[in-house]
């Protein structure tokens, strides 16, 4: 499974080159647009569309109505994140490849090649970056399972870290009966961490903060929320 950039004057001429080189008919296509494209203007030359074609077994013909609606495109959650991806690598000039693992509870994204340590410097900061933006954009079409982006183990272990420092925020909240919180986690982050106290004596755990300053406190139990 791969992709296939196709471009022209603008989106539907880009689909429509897909279309014809690939054989496959236009509603059939799962595509992203990587680029609309722009038209030229005073000093500016026009800029082509370009998209990503995810290439598989093509799926189940549209039905009449669909096809008989112009400009109608369904988006494909996988073939979304695959074309993102491909974007970002071209984009840095990263050689990666990108898996897709459909799983229970969770879309799990691996990346690798020899650019993987472009997302992995900074303790991850692009990774997570990058987790966040294809959460924001395909999150609610793999749902209720979570999207995760992976590259070289480091989920396990950061994971891992998040559960020992759990524990640790427990221990010291027993010694001395004062709150702790965690830094600012994802959604994801916040509910290991929750799930590594669920039955640990004496503490309890609870969110505060908004937005991405969200945390988990760590206090004892029975003690009220600040």
């Amino acid at each position: 499974m791969r992709d296939r950039i196709f471009s022209g004057r603008d989106v539907t001429e880009a689909v429509a080159a897909a279309s014809h080189a690939l054989g496959v008919p236009t509603p059939n296509l799962r595509y992203v647009v990587l680029d609309p494209g722009s038209p030229a203007g005073p000093g500016v030359g026009a800029s082509p569309a370009r998209i990503a074609v995810l290439l598989e077994a093509a799926p189940p013909a549209a039905s009449a109505a669909e096809a008989s609606l112009p400009g109608t495109a369904r988006v494909d959650p996988i073939a979304g994140v695959r074309g993102v991806l491909r974007a970002i690598g071209e984009a840095a000039g990263l050689d990666l490849s990108t898996d897709v693992l459909e799983e229970e509870s969770v879309v799990r994204v691996m990346v690798a090649g020899p650019g993987e340590d472009f997302f992995l410097e900074e303790d991850a900061a692009v990774l997570r970056a990058v987790e966040h933006l294809l959460q924001r954009m395909y999150g609610r079409l793999v749902a209720p399972r979570r999207l995760l982006v992976d590259c070289e183990g480091y989920r396990a272990s950061r994971d891992g870290a998040l559960r020992r420092r759990a524990h640790e925020l427990a221990e010291a909240v027993r010694g001395d009966g004062r709150p702790r919180a965690t830094e600012a986690l994802n959604a994801y982050e916040r509910r290991i961490v929750h799930l590594a106290l669920a039955e640990a004596p004496g503490v309890r755990t609870y969110s505060v903060g908004e937005g991405a300053d969200r945390r988990v406190t760590v206090a004892l139990a029975g003690e009220a929320e600040e």
